[in-house]
């Protein structure tokens, strides 16, 4: 067994020095996308429902803004995660009513099944985002053998606004097994014309990486984020043409701490993995870029606990996540182990043109959750917090 296992993990690594050899494009700085100032300096803040119970269970949710300002959130749904009936479901918030419409289930195994001509078990973690020439791609997960640890990423494709979607298309992201890669945080952009998709092994170890896909939707380059059993879901903040800082989920014991890696050459490399100052109960997190009173900052959501997920707060860092501070409490319900259900977990952020914050997340593993918010709120909740 170990020299399988030795012989599976060289061949892991093999995959990677292939790629770095032998596929590698010319390097690239990082692409600023300047976050948007809220005009409004009165506190807005509005909660509701993206998922109307379609499914008896949803999770991981993913949203991105239409061009006529609404918002459309993602999510996988069914009987229970990993069960076949579930597929990728979406809704559509209008922000003149401040109301959800119907949910839509856009996504199912058998169209996987027919556009990858694959057998496929079951699916996963979608991620949306806008790609430059005004698309809207759709990354998600898929098994076919096994559980998430046999996992490959497909893309499907929308240029009418998420009314209609391509066949879906499995990325390849290593020449050899094309297993085990798997998807939770934000695309980014790099200038030019590329992107990085931050993903994650859970085959023989748990690690983090960066995928870097051209216009095509090929992925021509990939690189080592961390390395190790314990690193998951990485989420990257962009906070320089050259710098960046990527946070991960921690799967381990000892310390709970979500882990953290930085570059200072666009992602040419990499710092040592270590801990932040901020807990984590192996649950997933999201960031974004944000202006908090004329300078650059740092909004994460994430659970704020070693143990359970029952805190959902956001942070904020004005010093590129040197240190955080906590802003607001989202949600608050202690749990009595062994029943979890009643959890807060894998959080969206979404800025909109408007200056707005929307947090999507699994209520209850029944709900997503969608709160939205301004600056002028969060002002207001940081004050709050601060009082003794």
């Amino acid at each position: 067994m170990l020299n399988k296992s030795l012989f599976s993990l060289t061949l892991l690594a093999l995959s990677g020095l292939f790629w770095s050899l032998f596929n590698s494009p010319p390097p690239t700085r990082f692409k600023l996308s300047p976050a948007p100032l809220s005009g409004n300096t009165t506190p807005v803040y509005q909660a509701g429902f993206a998922s109307h119970q379609s499914t008896p269970e949803v999770h991981s949710a993913t949203a991105v803004e239409l061009v006529d300002q609404r918002v459309m959130a993602f999510w996988y749904g069914g009987t229970r995660e990993g069960h076949k009936d579930v597929s990728i479901y979406s809704n559509i918030w209008d922000p003149q009513t401040g109301q959800w419409g119907q949910d839509r289930e856009i996504i199912n195994r058998p169209f996987t099944r027919d556009s990858t001509y694959r057998y496929i078990r079951k699916l996963g973690n979608p991620v949306v985002m806008r790609w430059p020439d005004q698309g809207l791609w759709l990354f998600y997960v898929s098994v076919s053998v096994g559980g998430w640890a046999g996992s490959a990423i497909n893309l499907s494709r929308s240029y009418d606004e998420g009314q209609t979607w391509s066949p879906a298309r499995r990325l390849i992201t290593s020449p050899f097994f094309n297993l085990s890669t798997l998807i939770k945080g934000k695309p980014i952009q790099y200038q030019d014309g590329t992107i990085g998709l931050p993903v994650y092994h859970e085959m023989l170890g748990k690690f983090a990486e960066l995928l870097r896909i051209n216009q095509d939707g090929e992925v021509i380059d990939k690189t080592r984020l961390s390395w190790g059993t314990h690193s998951l879901q990485p989420i990257v903040f962009i906070t320089s043409e050259d710098n960046a800082l990527v946070m991960m989920r921690y799967h381990g014991s000892g310390l709970r701490r979500i882990l953290q890696t930085r570059t200072r050459d666009a992602g040419q490399s990499w710092s040592p993995v270590s801990r932040s100052e901020l807990p984590n109960p192996n649950a997933g997190i999201i960031g974004l870029n944000i202006q908090w009173q004329g300078q650059d900052a740092l909004l994460l959501a994430f659970n704020n606990s070693e143990e359970e997920r029952d805190d959902l707060s956001l942070a904020l860092s004005l010093n590129r996540g040197q240190s955080w501070q906590i802003i607001s409490t989202i949600e608050l319900n202690p749990l009595d182990p062994p029943n979890n259900s009643k959890q807060f977990s894998y959080p969206w952020l979404l800025q909109t043109r408007n200056g707005q914050i929307h947090l999507f997340y699994t209520w209850h593993k029944s709900h997503i959750k969608h709160i939205v918010f301004n600056q002028s709120w969060l002002e207001q909740q940081l004050a709050q917090m601060k009082k003794p």
